[in-house]
Formats: structure tokens, sequence, C-alpha cells
């Protein structure tokens, strides 16, 4: 399971429209294959189905009394770009992308399982032969499993949003309709502090921060208002997500880069008038051979080229805030932000995000929802471990290198240094390099001296070798 984070761009709106229109691109395709289908089929156009197949193009939230909640792309936008706390500013990200990919083991599972929940719906091995038989029967049958690859996944999806508020460890107000006004907070504030000193406790003191919200909710109740808190849910989150089921080759992919500069070649190949056709389609054929193709389809790779195999994902896009519908009391949640320790409100308390936790919770709703026994290997557990013994191995080397080098370094100055004094390299390194050297020395200096370090220990490697040379010679 990869998850990424992507963060609002508010240098380029500050609304999410762009993204809910982007993620609307794969509807146009998917109505006119519903659209075939039920031509041929009417007796069923109109029914629960066809409602589940017009869901999947739809956003989709949380449950509301248990029941599936959709929303347009209008709605989606509205929920997202509405959502801002007071104290938000313009150079804030208002919102955050996820984008939830399985792999594709863990896509072959869900398929596993859909067609395991369609045999005990009747479309068992005999049906499917049936089915098989025709174009039509075939369809109907892909139909189905993909409506039912989209429910796993937009449950899995909600599932994500839970563990994704619980890992921010947070606390949100347990009756937000119910708030102190700002002047109210104030007064509630003072005389919190007030009483807390009277009882001999200061600012930064443990037991200050443990009574705060104590008194703080006892005199907001004196006032009618509760400021009872509780742990924050994926019910307190703004948020849209988004089933798609296509992905495609951009123009920035790796792989198109390379075979656009592939067929440059071919194209410069096929105008050069000095090779004969089969020459031409000879190199050209040889160049080819090394463009990058689909895994799956073996097309080679273009820019705006589906992509083969199962490619379901889910983009989510969750609010920078709480949805309490009080402004001045949403609170500002970024799942970039690192994970520490702090003080909030005269409170300890952890801000920031575990995303390394939180990665790991989601593989695990993951194999508990679908019942999946994940490689070891495959977790992100296993994956840390590589990560960690690479970086180990990187340092040792890196350690090993740099002893090398310093050993080296150590046990061959002493013979550069003698060097630089029996070759006068010391006495040429003291002159002013600016003026012109031979008025400095009153003659020309010969192009032979060494100059360096460098020249010098070749210098004497060469005058060593010419010595065994010579030695051998019988000189």
């Amino acid at each position: 399971m990869h998850i990424s984070f992507t963060k609002h761009n508010p240098d380029l709106s500050p609304s999410c429209k762009s993204v809910t229109e982007y993620l609307d691109k794969e509807n146009y395709g998917r109505e006119q294959v519903v659209e075939a289908y039920f031509q041929e089929l009417e007796d069923l156009s109109g029914n629960n189905f066809d409602d589940n197949l017009e869901r999947q193009n739809l956003f989709f939230t949380n449950d509301r009394e248990q029941e599936e909640l959709f929303l347009s792309q209008e709605e989606a936008t509205d929920l997202i770009d509405n959502n801002s706390g007071s104290r938000h500013r313009q150079t804030q990200s208002n919102f955050f992308i996820l984008n939830v990919s399985p792999s594709k083991d863990e896509l072959d599972h869900l398929e596993a399982v859909s067609e395991r929940e369609l045999a005990s719906r009747g479309f068992g091995e005999k049906e499917r032969k049936i089915l098989d038989a025709t174009e039509q029967g075939k369809l109907q049958y892909e139909i189905i499993k993909n409506d039912l690859m989209h429910q796993m996944l937009r449950e899995y999806a909600k599932d994500v949003m839970r563990d994704y508020a619980e890992n921010f460890e947070r606390k949100v107000y347990l009756n937000p309709e119910n708030l102190p006004s700002q002047k109210e907070e104030k007064i509630i504030n003072q005389e919190t502090k007030k009483e807390l000193r009277s009882l001999g406790f200061q600012i930064g003191d443990k037991e200050f921060d443990e009574n705060y919200q104590r008194v703080r909710e006892e005199k907001a109740r004196e006032l009618g208002r509760d400021l009872r808190m509780r742990p924050m849910t994926e019910q307190d989150l703004a948020w849209v997500g988004k089933i798609e089921q296509e992905r495609t080759y951009k123009a920035n992919d790796k792989w198109v880069m390379n075979n656009r500069k592939y067929e440059k070649d071919i194209a410069r190949i096929q105008q050069n008038t000095a090779l004969s056709s089969k020459k031409k389609e000879e190199q050209s054929e040889k160049i080819r051979s090394r463009m990058h193709r689909d895994g799956v389809t073996g097309e080679i790779v273009r820019e705006g080229m589906k992509k083969g195999g199962k490619q379901y994902h889910i983009h989510i896009i969750v609010s920078r805030y709480d949805n309490c519908p009080n402004r001045r009391y949403k609170g500002s949640i970024s799942p970039l932000a690192n994970h520490r320790k702090s003080k909030m409100a005269n409170k300890n308390a952890v801000v920031g995000f575990n995303r390394d936790r939180f990665f790991s919770k989601t593989e695990e709703s993951f194999d508990r929802k679908f019942m999946y026994d994940r490689p070891p290997a495959h977790s992100y557990k296993g994956y840390k471990e590589r990560k960690q013994e690479r970086n180990r191995t990187h340092t040792t080397v890196s350690s090993v290198s740099n002893y090398t080098r310093k050993t080296g370094q150590a046990l061959i100055r002493p013979l550069i240094e003698e060097s630089k004094r029996n070759t006068g390299v010391n006495e040429i390194s003291k002159l002013n390099m600016l003026n012109n050297i031979s008025q400095e020395l009153g003659f020309r200096i010969p192009m032979s001296v060494p100059k360096t370090p460098m020249e010098t220990a070749v210098r004497i490697i060469r005058m060593a070798t010419g010595k065994l040379q010579d030695a051998s010679r019988g000189f």
C-alpha cells in the first residue's frame, strides 16, 4: 500500500475546484460503458444496480446515519472550500490530497474477494461459463465485479480517514453548538488562571497544565457554555474521496521522456537520405527494441496512453481544519507537520502527524477488513527495515572510505613534504605568482619543474622507475 500526501498550493488558487474537476475526468468514459450496457438490457435500467453504477461518478464522504453519502463535483468543492478557520492565512494550504494506491498483490486479493462474493450470490463457475459465452455476458460480469471493487475501496477509504483522525491524537469540543463567544472565552480564561494561581499553581507547572482544562470547563459551565472535549474521529473531518480505475502516462514520466528521445533518433534516421530503406528500417527497429513498453499491454509507452492492468486507486481531499461549525474553534491539522510533544492552550499536547504509524495502521486496517495475509517483505515495517539496513551499509562504507582516505593521507604526508623540500616546490609556492615569475628569479622557469604535489609524486615514481630500469640494464 502506497500513500502519499500533496499539499494545496494557495498561489495557484484558493479553491479545490480544479482538483475535483480533474477527478471527474473518468466519468465520461464510464458513462458511455454504462449507457451501452443498459441499452441492450432495458429491463435492468432504473433498478438499484443502475444507481450503484451512477454512484461511481460521484464523490463520497463520511456516512450519514449509517447510509453512504455521495456528493456531486460542485458539492464536494463547496464542502472543502467553505471549511476554513477564522485564523486561516491566504498563504496557507487550505487542503491536502491523499493518494492511496494499493499494490498489485493487494488489488489481486480484492479481485479474488469480489469473485468469491459474486459466487456466493449465484455467479458460480457454471454461471460464469454461460456469461463468458457472449461478449454481453462478459461485460455484465465485469461491470458487476468492478462495482464491488469500488464499494470495497470506498469502505477502505473511510478506514483510512479513521486512522488519519486518530493519528493526530487531537481533541475536539463535545458540544460545538454551545461554545462561548470570544468575550466569554476571554473571561473564562482569566478566571481559570486566577483560580489556579490562588491554589498555588504557576503557569508552566505540571499541576497547572493538568488542571487548566478541568477548571476551564467548570467556568464555562457557570456561564451556561460547554468546553468539554473528546478524541477526534473521522466524523470530525471535512473530506471527500473519489475512486479511479485508470492511470495514464504523463509527459514528465521517465519512460515517456526516454521514448521521446528514441523517437527523435528514429526520425533522424528516416530523414537520412544517405541510407537505403532497408538500412533505415533495420536501424529504426534496433532503437524501437530499446524503447520502454507497458508491462501488461506490451505497447510502446507514450504520453496520454492508459497504463495496463488493474489501476484502482483512491484520491482523498481533506480540509486543513476540522468541521467544527464555529470558525473560531476550528482546529488546524496538517499531515505534513512533524510529530512531537508540545503545549497548546497551556496544556501538554501531542502535535503533528506520525506518518510511520499512520502507514502501518492503514496496512493493518486493509489486512483486517479484507483478511489479507500480507507477506512480511511487502509490509511497511519490512520496507523500513530494508531502508535502515541500506542506510547502515552506506554509513559503514562512507566511514571506511573516510578512514582510508585520512589514513592514506597521513601515511604519504611525510613523503610529500620531503619531496617538496627536495624538488624546490616549497620555494616556488612562496613566490608572488601575480608578478612575472621570470623577474622574481632572474631566469625563465623550465616547464619540467613540478608545480603541484601530484606532479611531484609522478616525477618521483618516474625517477624510481628509471633507476630500476637503469639497474636492470647494468648502469
